[in-house]
């Protein structure tokens, strides 16, 4: 499930790609740092004026379903880690599972908190600087569960899974 949400990243990262087109220079990363009500309405009133608000729609609500997949996936390598072996892998599946945990509720934070501002139609101060605030704990949270996955899976081939519980 970890891989496949890799490739669905892919697509939501293409999605988010296509709404940077033409005079259009605003992209969701922007409007998750906004931060603040006047700069969401600057960016969704960029999107609607080149045409691709309902591609910003699009790609947020792809967002939404790739958060489940990515934080269950890595959850559940994580636990596969944390539950079959000892020592340290089954410390770093501790760790995966957290920042699984961790990257899911900010993520969802975040994104729910755009959602609803570009649904609506115009920022909320308190909406942009909840995404705003969330952005940097998600990415450190993805990318520990990312790098911790990829790290448990080597670790794990080199050592034979000789940390096996039978």
């Amino acid at each position: 499930m970890w891989l496949i949400s890799l490739a669905v990243f892919a697509l939501v990262m293409a999605a988010s790609a296509s709404i940077t087109q033409g005079d259009v220079t605003f992209g969701i990363i922007d409007h998750q740092a906004a931060g603040t009500a006047s700069r969401v309405d600057e960016i969704q009133a960029q999107w609607r004026e080149g045409g691709v608000l309902s591609l910003a729609i699009i790609a947020m609500m792809a967002d939404l379903a790739w958060i489940w997949i990515y934080a269950l996936g890595s959850y559940l390598a994580g636990r596969e880690f944390a539950t079959k072996r000892r020592g340290v892998l089954r410390f770093l599946g501790l760790f995966i599972c957290a920042a699984a945990i961790v990257f899911g509720i900010t993520d969802y934070t975040e994104t729910i908190s755009q959602f609803i501002q570009l649904l609506q139609g115009e920022g909320s101060d308190t909406l942009a600087g909840i995404a705003a605030f969330m952005q940097p704990i998600k990415i450190a949270a993805f990318m520990a569960a990312f790098i911790g996955v990829i790290v448990a899976m080597v670790a794990d081939r080199f050592t034979g899974r000789s940390a096996t519980n039978s």
